[in-house]
């Protein structure tokens, strides 16, 4: 994206563009080439092409509103700034797990090892002693050896479980997934705020660009790449056609940022409307940013938390039946 943004700049065009950069990046470059070709017989956009080549959808509809407005340049910067900021995310994330993922293989390891060999021949050391003998330090100790089974198994059916209700929300109508969406406690504050960032910046261009509001709603309503923005943009089309304010619009629906409509109406007033929008998108963009570095500040100490009950509970499963021991010496 980046180096497609500078070759347009100098002057080359999207096609030739493609053409430079699909060998570096491409395995089977001849198969995609006559795949691009054809689409570009059949009179596909840009953003079309681009999806053909797997890149996501929400980056997409930033490059199909570009090619209305005649800013596909920015458009391509902008996105790639914004994939190398998410696999910076990616790869930080990846280096605050790998330590806790491996200590927690190790102490699977450990536990099984543990329950195979340490548990039965303790258990059967308690067997042959004569006498009344307590067996509950050792049921005890078994249940400790098992925490990271329940641990295990209780991510994997919280995974599964969140994996098949979004399925089932995601057959859904568009406004029905939204409600649900924002009555979900953790993740309603992600979603207004990537929903509010997009809107405002794909507005805001399009009103920059000159096109009226009405004309700039109804783009963002005709696209496909992003349902949840078509669905917003059409019922604010519905109310400034009927002489409301876009302030008034936002304000009554009740999905966006909080403090949002304050916004545009400083743009409204100002006459700068699509400017400010953009300003606001790039404050949500370091706000998004802001939020996921103290996310994966939680994620490593909250691992080793979970790393520190099980080793706590190995040494309860060991000491236990030792005590137990020492009793009926």
């Amino acid at each position: 994206m980046k180096k497609m943004s500078v070759l347009l700049e100098e002057g080359y065009t999207f096609r030739n563009a493609l053409s430079m950069l699909l060998p570096h990046h491409v395995e089977e470059v001849s198969e995609v080439e006559s795949l691009i070709e054809e689409k570009f017989r059949s009179g596909s956009n840009m953003s079309e092409i681009l999806q053909l080549l797997g890149f996501q959808k929400n980056y997409l509809m930033t490059v199909h509103v570009a090619e209305q407005q005649g800013r596909v340049v920015r458009a391509l910067d902008t996105i790639a700034r914004q994939m190398k900021t998410k696999e910076e995310t990616q790869k930080r994330l990846q280096k605050l797990m790998a330590y806790p993922a491996i200590l927690f293989v190790f102490l699977v390891m450990l536990f099984f090892a543990f329950r195979t060999y340490f548990l039965p021949n303790m258990s059967s050391m308690m067997l042959s002693r004569e006498g009344d003998v307590n067996m509950s330090k050792l049921t005890l100790s078994s249940f400790f050896l098992h925490i990271p089974d329940v641990l295990i198994i209780a991510a994997c059916v919280s995974i599964l479980f969140a994996f098949f209700t979004w399925k089932t929300i995601s057959k859904k109508e568009v406004d029905y997934q939204m409600i649900v969406y924002l009555k979900i406690p953790i993740l309603c504050r992600w979603f207004r705020l990537q929903l509010t960032r997009q809107f405002a910046y794909e507005l805001g261009g399009l009103l920059e660009s000159g096109l009226s509001m009405q004309d700039s709603l109804s783009i963002l309503k005709q696209q496909d790449l992003q349902p949840f923005m078509a669905e917003i943009a059409g019922k604010i089309r519905g109310r400034v056609i009927f002489g409301e304010s876009l302030s008034t619009a936002v304000n009554q629906m009740k999905i966006f940022q909080k403090g949002f409509n304050v916004y545009i109406v400083h743009g409204e007033e100002g006459g700068n409307l699509g400017r400010e929008l953009q300003i606001y998108s790039d404050f949500l963009t370091d706000r998004t940013e802001t939020n996921m570095t103290k996310l994966l500040a939680i994620v490593q100490p909250l691992l080793f938390c979970i790393i520190a009950l099980c080793i706590l509970g190995a040494y309860l499963a060991i000491l236990l039946p030792m005590y137990e021991m020492m009793e009926m010496v």
